[in-house]
């Protein structure tokens, strides 16, 4: 149970609205909620448009005034009832007004010292008694309560005693900044011993008309809220003019596209991304933990880390998302139990599988990480970028098993999202380069691609028929394109194409290479880029610009020492590689030989001149 309190110093800014409709919006998420009007002075939550009892219900006035009389807690069931067929998905909406609204009600509350009632008739511990009816009646998931505005003692309840978090709902002008000031510090002191109760608050500026702040007025009275109040991040509810708002609809169901119902939804957000012991606001911390860090401190977000892991203890994408932190944290032994808890717990999702293999390599365990690769790779849901991960692995851990489970992915490539993506990952060996190569080619007949997703799969296909020496092919597919290869890569494999296809080093092409450099390899120092434009360069007779090439290609390799893809294997290769690659190409700048690997045993003649 997670109690919300809606307060505003001043009136006019639409406090019960935006509760009513944070209330129907969570219950329309499946969230049981109750919602509680503590408004007393001027009670109004039995006027908006949600279903009311049928018969005249007492509330927190008759509930106070029976237990002041009596010395006994009521029974809080004779004070509640629920608005029918406000929820959805198992979601409930239940009502405690203020009191039973007839003549006597103002005489009933203008009797109650709420003073007195805490400092005489322990009051503290009947609205401690009343929670505890409130979580044993209606279990509620939330509850909201509509407090009264100023500095009053119902108000300290509302906003001191009973709630988790509170939402301050204000007009950012010089009345209310001064008002709030005392609420907020007084809120905030709950935090220090003895209550040691830490209560979230939302900020919202409401009411704001929805104009140009050419003047900078807004901006300037926000600052001044920010530095007063310490504020991160209000949020805004805009002026909206409409004449529902008569009829006081509740715009998160009856208009949920409108901006007004937009912005409810960004506050019910908000209170739900706070309360932890939600498993949807449970990930919405665990997802942004790293930033919140910086705000609460990391022993704080620690802590809350610890509690979400108890309170969802068998919820597996909670402890997944709980593991991603622990990894990244360094705590690879701790992410490992809690990816064992998520799995067993039936989040068996690829990125389960694939977290608790890099967790295992870590641990110096490739044997069982392979195995999670390998389930990676049977998943059917898995995406491109969770099969090349696998891939990877594999690559790293067992790298005999490849040549066996590659091939079934083609018969699964038309139901991998972004199949593209996945084939062209597929590049360390030849063996993946053809598989890669009947993936692409799939995709090309694919009439569901789109324009860009055929065009990068023609430029990859390419590339892999280089890799496996089927160079007239790849010549004819770059061929193909309308008006020629004019992307740089593309016109680079062209050339290589057609050199591997005739024997004969194409010049002209690799001038165009050259030409299409607009940015003359300057702002461009990727080891590949550098390596292709060294080669393009030697081709075309700039040895000394071929020498700078490589020397760069050779600082940025040993700089990030990385794999890389090298143009000249067509292979992705380890960094140690992509030198030897550059090594080799220095030999033919001094002496012509050897050819390219990628080129195999196929003639050569020397450039003209040589």
């Amino acid at each position: 149970m997670y109690v919300t309190t809606f307060y505003s110093f001043k009136g006019g800014v639409g406090r019960t609205m935006a509760l009513v409709n944070v209330a129907t919006q969570l219950a329309q998420m499946g969230r049981r909620v109750l919602i509680v009007d503590f408004d007393l002075e001027a009670p109004g939550l039995d006027t908006l448009a949600i279903p009311r009892s049928t018969k005249p219900t007492p509330g927190i006035v008759d509930f106070v005034s029976e237990y002041l009389t009596t010395g006994q807690a009521p029974d809080a069931a004779d004070f509640i009832y629920e608005a029918d067929w406000v929820g959805r998905q198992g979601g409930r909406l239940f009502v405690m007004p203020a009191g039973r609204n007839d003549e006597l009600y103002h005489d009933r509350f203008s009797h109650i010292d709420w003073a007195a009632l805490y400092e005489h008739h322990d009051g503290f511990i009947l609205f401690e008694d009343l929670k505890e009816q409130w979580r044993q009646l209606v279990a509620p998931d939330y509850v909201l309560i509509d407090s009264r505005t100023g500095h009053t003692d119902v108000g300290g309840i509302c906003t001191r005693h009973l709630p988790d978090s509170v939402v301050i709902l204000f007009f950012p002008n010089e009345q209310n900044l001064r008002g709030l000031t005392k609420v907020v510090r007084d809120i905030r002191s709950e935090a220090t011993p003895p209550r040691n109760k830490k209560i979230e608050l939302h900020f919202v500026m409401s009411n704001i008309p929805d104009l140009d702040d050419e003047d900078l007025i807004l901006a300037n009275r926000l600052k001044d809220f920010r530095a007063a109040l310490s504020i991160d991040e209000p949020l805004t509810i805009h002026r909206y003019d409409s004449l529902s708002l008569l009829n006081q609809t509740i715009f998160t169901r009856e208009r949920p596209r409108s901006r007004l119902a937009r912005e409810y939804v960004e506050l019910t957000d908000r209170v739900v991304g706070a309360n932890t012991e939600d498993r949807e606001g449970a990930l919405r911390f665990l997802r942004s933990a790293q930033r919140l860090r910086t705000r609460k401190g990391p022993g704080a977000v620690d802590q809350q880390i610890t509690d979400i892991i108890s309170k969802h203890s068998r919820d597996g994408e909670v402890l997944h998302a709980a593991a991603t932190i622990r990894m990244r944290e360094g705590r690879v032994e701790e992410a490992i139990s809690l990816l064992n808890e998520s799995i067993e717990s039936g989040y068996a999702s690829p990125d389960a599988f694939l977290q608790r293999a890099d967790s295992l390599r870590i641990l110096g365990k490739p044997e069982d990480a392979s195995l999670d690769a390998l389930k990676v790779l049977e998943a059917s849901e898995a995406d491109s970028y969770q099969l090349e991960h696998a891939v990877r692995i594999l690559r790293a851990t067992r790298p005999s098993l490849l040549p066996q489970v590659l091939p079934p992915l083609v018969t699964r490539a038309a139901k991998i999202r972004n199949p593209g993506s996945f084939a062209a990952r597929l590049n360390w060996s030849t063996d993946e380069l053809a598989i890669g190569r009947e993936i692409l080619s799939m995709v090309l007949t694919d009439s569901r691609v789109s324009p860009n997703e055929r065009e990068s799969a023609r430029s990859q296909l390419a590339m892999a028929l280089i890799g496996l020496g089927e160079f007239e092919q790849a010549a004819e597919l770059l061929d193909s394109v309308a008006g020629g290869p004019a992307d740089i890569a593309d016109m680079f494999n062209h050339a290589m194409a057609v050199w591997g296809s005739t024997g004969e080093v194409p010049k002209t092409l690799f001038e165009r290479v050259r030409e299409l450099d607009l940015r003359d390899a300057d702002t461009n120092g990727a080891p590949n880029y550098l390596q292709c434009l060294a080669l393009a360069s030697w081709a075309t007779g700039n040895i000394g610009e071929a020498e700078t090439l490589s020397h760069r290609a050779r600082q940025a390799i040993v700089r990030r020492p990385n794999p890389e893809f090298s143009c000249w294997r067509y292979l992705t290769v380890p960094a140690t590689e992509f030198v030897s690659d550059l090594d080799s190409f220095g030999h033919l700048v001094k002496h012509g030989r050897p050819l390219p690997t990628v080129m195999g045993s196929r003639g050569y003649r020397p450039l003209v001149g040589r």
